[in-house]
């Protein structure tokens, strides 16, 4: 994960099987700014995270490039046009050369403003990121879009979310909110929102007393999805 002034970061996957469908990246863009993605695929095993691994090159690799899809300048594009661009190019590219598969992602990504601590995001269909202040849920991320790579041409709404010093983002897959316990009660957003309004809120400690408190849940129950969270905080 990379180093971001100013802010922290954590991260946490375990697949349910030897490979995974889920994925997360952060990386800095040639301005300076800073990406976060959180993804799952649909389906388990290696066709799962073989799109996997496209998906997050896709993204990766389009949000760092100079050129965007339609042949224009990066340098002259806002985060937020950047970040549309970025996604609906990897929708475009399924949708087209692997539509036959039905493979899709719900998808969460956002591009950090370093310098007016605005977060540009997406969420194409997947849960809906918390955002943490002064130890309380303050909103949810809805999505703003369909999931990507089934519906070309889709549009995906960029949105805004202002960062306060302290404020934690916690994204995360359904692995988490869809686990089971031994009485198959789901663990679900409710008992995640009070999970996280409980802990530290520093992201290392977060995420790993939002495991344990799932690990506890679930009992003997098997992890039948992967589970994934990234966590970014403001410390100044």
């Amino acid at each position: 994960l990379p180093r971001f002034e100013n802010y922290e970061i954590a991260a946490f996957l375990k697949a349910a099987r030897e490979v995974a469908g889920d994925f997360y990246d952060a990386f800095l863009l040639p301005d300076g700014n800073l990406a976060l993605v959180v993804g799952d695929v649909c389906g388990k095993g290696i066709g799962a995270a073989l799109f996997m691994t496209l998906f997050r090159s896709l993204i990766h690799a389009t949000a760092t490039s100079d050129i965007t899809c339609r042949r224009s300048d990066m340098k002259t594009l806002s985060s937020g046009e950047r970040l549309e661009n970025v996604i609906s190019f990897t929708n475009e590219y399924i949708a087209d050369i692997h539509g036959d598969a039905n493979m899709f992602a719900t998808v969460f990504a956002g591009i950090l403003d370093r310098d007016r601590n605005i977060l540009h995001y997406v969420n194409c269909g997947n849960e809906p990121p918390l955002l943490v202040r002064s130890g309380r849920v303050i909103a949810a991320l809805i999505p703003s879009g369909p999931v990507i790579g089934v519906i070309r041409g889709a549009a995906y709404e960029v949105r805004e979310v202002e960062f306060e010093r302290g404020d934690v983002l916690i994204a995360f897959t359904d692995g988490i909110t869809d686990s089971k316990n031994d009485l198959e009660e789901f663990f679900g957003t409710p008992r995640l929102v009070k999970t996280v309004q409980s802990l530290d809120p520093a992201p290392g400690p977060l995420l790993k007393g939002v495991c344990q408190f799932l690990l506890e849940f679930a009992g003997t129950s098997e992890q039948f999805d992967d589970i994934t969270l990234l966590a970014l905080r403001r410390n100044v």
